[in-house]
């Protein structure tokens, strides 16, 4: 099968199968992975499929055969992650608004947590400590995205820690050891603009001496997806070489070297 489906095929399902009814072309899905990795090709470069974007099971489980991990924005994506066959060192939760107990029940199930507010990160610096790595969600205050409904970095946005509280959170995290173990900035969806993501490793950049046990830093995604004839999507092959640019920044810089993890939603699904 190609990685299009035809107007034949879709009638003949319509036939077999009746209507309404939903197909998924698993070729397409696996073909627009296989261009990240490309893109990319390092072992260093993670991607969480921002499941999100489509929480169909079978879609999931086809995810995992192809070799990539899951992001999750609530707890019940995460079980059904897990229900699908992820291990639990491939599942990342980030969520928003949420409470407390939601993120107990991450760290119960063993999966990797992003946390968005310095009120949770205090609950979970004084029940954890350093026991259980642990990601922080920044708010960047840049603007980026198809529209501002869709914009989620920037200065009014409800999502992640603002920047301006980077002394809150260091004081947070050595006041209860709190292994912070990555940073995370998702600054939209609908992004075409290459300069967004450079935007945010200069961000990046600046934070790293704050933080001394980190293990990842995580761009989010956003990747911009043509719809029509004539519209561009997000410049992959750039984006690779700026992203190799920044882990040699780094490496020079501070001698250090970290996974750097994206979370492509509609880039796969759609």
């Amino acid at each position: 099968m190609s990685s299009f489906l035809s107007n034949e095929q879709l009638r003949n399902i319509a036939t077999e199968f009746g209507t309404p009814v939903y197909v998924y072309n698993a070729n397409r899905i696996t073909e627009q992975f296989q261009q990240l990795k490309q893109a990319f090709n390092s072992d260093k470069v993670s991607f969480f499929y921002a499941c999100k974007a489509l929480t169909n099971i079978s879609i999931l489980k086809h995810i995992k055969s192809i070799g990539c991990k899951v992001d999750c924005s609530s707890i019940n994506e995460a079980k059904l992650a897990i229900h699908a066959g992820f291990p639990s060192t491939d599942i990342l939760y980030t969520s928003n608004g949420i409470a407390f107990d939601e993120i107990e029940e991450a760290v119960a199930l063993g999966i990797n947590i992003n946390i968005d507010s310095l009120s949770n990160l205090e609950k979970f610096g004084k029940k954890y400590g350093h026991s259980y790595p642990v990601g922080i969600r920044l708010r960047p205050n840049i603007m980026a995205g198809g529209n501002l409904k869709i914009s989620t970095g920037h200065d009014s946005s409800k999502f992640g820690i603002p920047i301006e509280q980077l002394n809150d959170i260091v004081r947070i995290m050595q006041q209860y050891q709190i292994h912070i173990a990555g940073l995370h900035v998702h600054t939209g969806s609908e992004i075409k603009d290459v300069a967004v993501f450079m935007k945010v490793t200069d961000v990046f950049f600046e934070l790293v001496p704050h933080f001394p046990e980190l293990q990842f830093l995580d761009l989010g995604g956003g990747f911009k997806v043509p719809y029509q004839d004539g519209e561009e999507g997000t410049d992959i092959q750039l984006l690779a070489k700026v992203i190799f640019a920044f882990e040699q920044k780094i490496e020079q810089t501070y001698q250090l070297g970290f996974p750097v993890w994206f979370e492509p939603g509609k880039y796969l699904v759609s």
